[in-house]
């Protein structure tokens, strides 16, 4: 059974207990021979034979050719021992034995449904076909679920471990280093070079300090590797670590690209939508499921408060959330100073994340997101907010825009020819400020005042409807907000629903809980107990398909609302699982006496 203690797109670090066994996922079997045996820091081996070594072992079950019967529940099955182009030919062998099946094709996932692990046949046929290997992922997650530990052999280095743990794999062995030890290669995380080319005394390894063998520095790598990789899970950095690994080969970019583009789905299910500080420094990080995916809840829950008629364009600083920058403090006192503050929505113009509204900087990732700001735009980017900007306009009809604006002023122009510019040198110059505030008196000062508290309102239907969907827009309807940004409570009839706090989301009370639940939004079906504490995953029937980690859900039993929390997985997750934490609990129904 496993449970996941962190995660990093579909990856994921964890425990799995085997009988009285808890092994650390992501995990590497060290390939274990007679000859050379695994090395002491080793916590799991592959074997041809089992050893009286205590520490956990798979051994290899050969091919239908040349079956090994398997005699203990960690024992593989014997594989088909055909090249992946043959991979659904039909061969009367056994998928499963114990708790683990090889898996070659398609037509060998309903059998593997049985079995705890699967082992990915072929591994070293994928490393030259990338697309086959991140389809063979999404065949075992869609057909078997996320509660099945998934292995492939013979693929794993130091260069690219970060990319397939990143992918989901929560095995592999150390086969690929002892053959390229044959070939003399010397692994490092950035590649291989020729051993009589590499400085064995700056590798810095114990290996190679004490004058071992080459084999010896490349299991010593690969494991370095691992315990990076575990690390990074830990605080939510896979996907940097991985983009650092990108430039290593030509394949590490090719399975992330893959993903990002072709697997969306598949990984943003798993993709939290809270977390700490993100460092989008590479150009693949424009593709990042948490980025698309705020970029695509802009288009598709997003609509601009109805009492503003004009929009203004602002840069991004460094410091989140904007307000709290000295620049936007002076844009902003610059926007109060116009006829009409209220009739004016601001609009941050930013990278990777496109259009930020001002009442969503706080939102996941827009308020944690770490750029280089040099004021250099790539075409990419280029390209992606002039799409998202005339998107943006063609949704959400303004009379005027006003575009204070830096190096980005030429990206918006060409856009939206109609724009104002405001800004002369640069946007912070009193100069500029002046431009900014007397362009919105022209455009705000012959129409009808926008009515106190009335921008306050509209912009926290905003901010529940790009957390809820339109279910959001039921839970504050006919709500009064109290407090200031960020401490806001949505209050109806006296009683408090939810708590909008400095995370840039919506806190349910139980109140809020029972509305998401009659809207069937966001809901975690629970079996007949009145929770005491969290709620695990063992006691979780159902889940809502929409919920992703970091979600606020309700918690129920037949529609009887017992409790409100945070998830920690994502809906399927919480069904799948029998073990590990499903919703981290804020408020639950009292216990009768």
């Amino acid at each position: 059974m496993f449970e996941i203690e962190a995660r990093g797109g579909l990856g994921r670090k964890g425990i799995w207990t085997r009988s009285d066994r808890r092994l650390t996922m992501p995990l590497v079997l060290f390939v274990h021979q007679g000859s050379r045996g695994a090395p002491s820091y080793a916590e799991g081996l592959l074997v041809a034979d089992r050893t009286e070594d205590p520490r956990f072992q798979i051994r290899i079950g050969g091919s239908f050719f040349a079956p090994r019967p398997a005699g203990d529940p960690d024992d593989l099955p014997p594989g088909k021992g055909t090249p992946r182009s043959l991979a659904d030919l039909e061969i009367p062998h056994e998928t499963v034995a114990g708790e683990w099946a090889v898996v070659a094709g398609e037509s060998d996932l309903v059998a593997a449904k049985s079995a705890g692990g699967v082992f990915l046949a072929n591994g070293p046929e994928f490393e030259r076909s990338p697309r086959e290997f991140v389809a063979a992922v999404r065949a075992v997650r869609e057909a078997l679920g996320p509660s099945k530990v998934v292995a492939v052999t013979g693929l794993a280095t130091p260069s690219n471990l970060a990319v397939l743990v990143y992918a989901g794999i929560d095995v592999v062995d150390s086969s690929r280093m002892m053959l390229d030890s044959a070939r003399g290669l010397f692994h490092t995380a950035d590649g291989t070079v020729p051993v009589a080319e590499a400085d064995r005394d700056a590798c810095g390894c114990p290996a190679c300090a004490a004058g071992e063998a080459l084999a010896a520095h490349n299991d010593r790598a690969l494991y370095r590797e691992m315990l990076l990789v575990r690390n990074h899970l830990i605080h939510g950095r896979l996907r940097e670590l991985a983009e650092r690994r990108l430039a290593n080969a030509p394949w590490n970019t090719a399975i992330v690209r893959h993903l990002d583009l072709r697997e969306y789905g598949l990984v943003e299910a798993y993709t939290p939508v809270a977390g700490g500080e993100m460092l989008a420094y590479a150009s693949e990080s424009l593709t990042r499921p948490e980025i698309v995916r705020f970029r695509r809840r802009i288009r598709e829950r997003y609509g601009k408060p109805p009492s503003s008629r004009v929009l203004v364009l602002l840069p991004c600083s460094a410091r989140k959330p904007y307000s709290t920058s000295r620049s936007h403090r002076r844009f902003r006192d610059a926007i109060l100073s116009s006829a009409d503050p209220s009739a004016v929505h601001e609009v941050i113009v930013t990278s990777p994340l496109g259009l930020i509204p001002r009442e969503l900087e706080r939102f996941y990732p827009a308020g944690a997101y770490d750029i280089p700001v040099t004021g250099d735009w790539s075409r990419d980017e280029a390209a992606m907010v002039t799409d998202d900007l005339r998107a943006f306009l063609a949704a959400n009809r303004y009379d005027t825009v006003v575009a204070h604006l830096g190096a980005e002023a030429p990206i918006v122009k060409a856009a939206v020819p109609d724009a104002v510019l405001t800004v002369k040198e640069r946007p912070t110059s009193d100069e500029s400020l002046s431009y900014l505030t007397r362009a919105l008196n022209d455009a705000t000062s012959s129409s009808v005042r926008v009515a106190k508290g009335l921008r306050l309102t509209e912009e926290m239907s905003n901010i529940a409807r790009c957390h809820f969907g339109d279910a959001g827009l039921g839970l504050v309807k006919g709500a009064t907000f109290r407090g200031r940004v960020p401490d806001v409570r949505v209050i109806r009839q006296g009683v408090q629903l939810a708590m909008y706090t400095g995370r840039g989301m919506l806190s349910l009370t139980l109140a809020g809980g029972e509305i998401l639940s009659h809207a069937e939004a966001y809901w975690v079906e629970i079996e007949d107990f009145l929770p005491k504490g969290n709620i695990f995953a063992v006691g979780v029937v159902d889940a809502a398909p929409e919920i992703r980690p970091g979600d606020e859900v309700v918690v129920r039993h037949r529609n009887e609302v017992r409790a409100v929390g945070t998830a920690r997985l994502n809906g399927r997750e919480m069904v799948d699982f029998r073990r590990g934490e499903a919703v981290h609990v804020r408020h639950v129904v009292a216990v009768p006496p």
